[in-house]
């Protein structure tokens, strides 16, 4: 590993890392409280690794402040939560199959249902362990990609009344059109039609939920008994730079060799980029492997000593290069942001207060390849990586 002149965090297992801001999590937490209402319970959704910034150590974060819920895409991300000490209820928020759900049951876990046959294999689990199993139902307002018609749910839970191995702890849905008033107004109508006539008939649903981070936001109605947030506790929003939570994540590397060029020169796979004058040339082991997209070579921007470099020929699979040639102070042991605030040439954090050029967003990606920060956040996850640290946020 590479000695670095500045006074930065960095990885002891290698010169690229993920560096997520703690506190920046606990400042987002606040203000997504600051939407709600003190009897809302809030829902963390910590799905994929809590989004590529790894859901162990966040968890931790997010239950000492105050977190009720927890919400997971499969019973093994769920089992990894408890684990790591996690005592909250746990959503499964996609169906479990059949095969996994004594492991689900065993490990506390809340299963979502969606029709007869999972609630009626639900119960033959629990009886199965002798433990009662935690169900929540999921209704399909609108959506149509998981969940049981509205008007098939008083049956459905009607049957998981009368279960002695179930307990009902809540109903939701979720909505396709999140930032759109109409669309969601329409969900949560056919959503509170659903409660309505489960209390009409005396069945207690549990926990309504309906609302994500964005509508959490943007339309109090929707909030109902709880939200789920992901997104937002981290950062980021899904296409535009945030102006209201701050970016917890960043992406860094050192370089590791400079090298100069001649006039003429071409330079990686391909030789997609061709140097116009002689040129510095820094690589740092950063890479497609490392889920940046190759689609963003010779359009990535990266940041050191207060200037951006522009990032030249094809990202290969664990190398990029930039181009150094105006920061010819730069020395192998550098470090390069790729997202968040640079570094400066004394050693302290540019922060985001800076003036516009000083912090580089996840969402200047998913602007430039046409998707969302959801899906390039996720991509992060697969090799970096994590250092964490909580001195870092701009209030």
């Amino acid at each position: 590993m590479l000695a670095s002149r500045q006074s930065n965090l960095i990885s002891v297992r290698r010169d690229a890392w993920i560096e997520v801001d703690l506190a920046a999590i606990e400042s987002n937490i606040k203000v997504v409280r600051s939407w709600l209402s003190p009897a809302c319970k809030l829902l963390a959704v910590v799905k994929s690794d809590a989004y590529g910034l790894g859901a162990s150590q966040i968890a931790r974060v997010l239950t000492g402040s105050g977190v009720e819920w927890f919400g997971v895409a499969s019973v093994d991300e769920g089992c990894q939560l408890r684990a790591t000490g996690v005592v909250q209820p746990i959503l499964i928020l996609s169906p479990c199959p059949a095969w996994a759900m004594s492991t689900a049951i065993a490990s506390d876990l809340t299963v979502t249902v969606t029709s007869l046959s999972q609630a009626a294999d639900l119960s033959c689990a629990a009886a199965r362990i002798g433990k009662a199993a935690y169900v929540q139902v999921k209704v399909d307002t609108g959506m149509h990609r998981i969940g049981l018609a509205p008007a098939t749910a008083l049956d459905l839970i009607s049957e998981i009344a009368k279960q002695r191995s179930l307990r009902l702890s809540g109903l939701f849905s979720h909505l396709a059109c999140a930032n759109d008033a109409e669309v969601t107004s329409q969900q949560d109508s056919s959503f509170s039609q659903v409660i309505t006539q489960l209390e009409e008939a005396g069945l207690r649903p549990g926990l309504t939920h309906l609302a994500s981070g964005e509508a959490a936001r943007r339309f109090p109605a929707t909030h109902h008994d709880m939200v789920r947030v992901g997104l937002y506790l981290y950062g980021l929003e899904p296409r535009t730079i945030s102006q209201v939570v701050t970016p917890a994540m960043s992406v860094r590397g050192r370089i590791n060799h400079l090298e100069e060029i001649s006039s003429g020169a071409s330079v990686g796979y391909g030789w997609t980029w061709t140097a116009r004058r002689t040129s510095r040339l820094a690589s740092i082991p950063i890479g497609y492997g490392d889920g940046v997209d190759r689609r963003l070579s010779n359009r990535l921007v990266g940041l050191i000593m207060g200037k951006e470099v522009q990032q030249v020929g094809l990202i290969s699979m664990d190398q990029m290069l930039f181009d150094l040639t105006n920061v010819p102070e730069a020395a192998v042991g550098d470090v390069i942001t790729l997202i968040g605030s640079d570094y400066s040439c004394s050693g302290a954090a540019v922060q985001t207060a800076e003036p516009p050029g000083k912090t580089l967003y996840l969402a200047n990606w998913a602007q430039a390849l046409d998707t969302i920060t959801y899906e390039l956040a996720c991509r992060l996850r697969v090799r970096l990586p994590h250092v964490y640290t909580r001195h870092r946020t701009v209030a």
